[in-house]
């Protein structure tokens, strides 16, 4: 058994701010990663990031290596590759390569993964013709006629990136209320080469090598249709990393971790930060701040 003031799940921008925060206010802390690397989805933004204030990175990857190299610079204590074995909240403990790392407090700030759409042909064309990025995969589409499932900033956004280069884009979405932001939308209904289908639900994927069309039903009136399409990008949503955590602490109906202001969840000293607790706005800035806040409530907690 080892000792911490804190011990911080999962190594995204929650987590990296919430360990430096710890270093400030003098608490010692540290954090478990089970991926062989830091940055959780920042090392799955292909794009050019210009809202993170102070800093401009020609991608993620290169946001998240400023991150780390603080984290390197304080000498702070970040274990990646550490899959997390068990974790008792009540008693604020994790076993990670069978010892147990005892814990003051606990930040949960396991992230959230990319959510699938769990259909027929999903898994089968993924990297022969289903995709998660425009972003990275946008140039092996060129003058294709491709289709894009979701409804939200990045699935609007994925659909303009793509009509640069694409003849059709099909955007399907589930509802015809949409959570992207009204401009982009915008410019979406006013591109020629985007079709938008409201209130469809792809229920398969199918083709030979390649896909070559979608299922989809509409959601009103149960109609059966085809469409065709050469590559499906996939942008509806993350679903949170808190399987380990299920029974131990409240979520919602997702499965994301329920936090106040505080970052606090329902179980005393055990807080969470960042996507793992579904912020209404999913972002490095707020991860980064949700981290800070965890990392200086565990420390009032503790020194008074």
């Amino acid at each position: 058994m080892t000792d911490q003031d804190v011990i911080i799940i999962g190594g995204g921008p929650a987590g990296m701010s919430a360990l430096i925060w710890c270093h400030s206010l003098g608490l010692r802390g540290v954090l478990l990663e089970q991926s062989p690397e830091l940055g959780g989805l920042m090392l799955e933004m292909f794009h050019r990031v210009l809202d993170y204030p102070g800093l401009v990175a020609e991608n993620g990857r290169e946001l998240r290596d400023h991150f780390a190299a603080q984290l390197d610079l304080l000498q702070l204590d970040y274990r990646t590759g550490r899959k997390i074995e068990e974790v008792d909240l009540s008693q604020r403990r994790a076993r990670c390569d069978g010892q147990w790392t005892q814990g003051r407090g606990v930040i949960i700030a396991t992230g959230a993964r990319k959510r699938r759409l769990d259909i027929p042909g999903e898994e089968k064309f993924e990297i022969r013709g289903v995709s998660f990025s425009a972003t990275r995969d946008h140039s092996l589409y060129a003058g294709k006629k491709v289709s894009v499932i979701g409804g939200g900033d990045s699935a609007v956004q994925n659909s303009l990136l793509l009509a640069r280069i694409c003849p059709s884009v099909t955007l399907i979405h589930r509802s015809d209320r949409y959570r992207a932001r009204p401009d982009w939308l915008k410019q979406a209904r006013e591109n020629p080469r985007i079709t938008i289908i409201d209130n469809a639900e792809v229920t398969a994927i199918e083709g030979g090598e390649r896909p070559e069309r979608l299922i989809v039903e509409d959601t009103r009136t149960g109609e059966i249709k085809t469409i065709e399409t050469e590559g499906v990008f996939i942008r509806v949503g993350v679903a949170p990393n808190t399987e380990i955590f299920r029974g131990q602490v409240e979520m919602d109906e997702a499965g994301f971790i329920k936090a106040d202001q505080r970052q606090r969840t329902s179980v005393e000293m055990v807080y969470a930060a960042g996507d793992v607790c579904g912020p209404a706005c999913l972002s490095v800035a707020t991860a980064v701040g949700q981290g800070a806040i965890a990392a200086k409530d565990i420390a009032v907690a503790i020194q008074g």
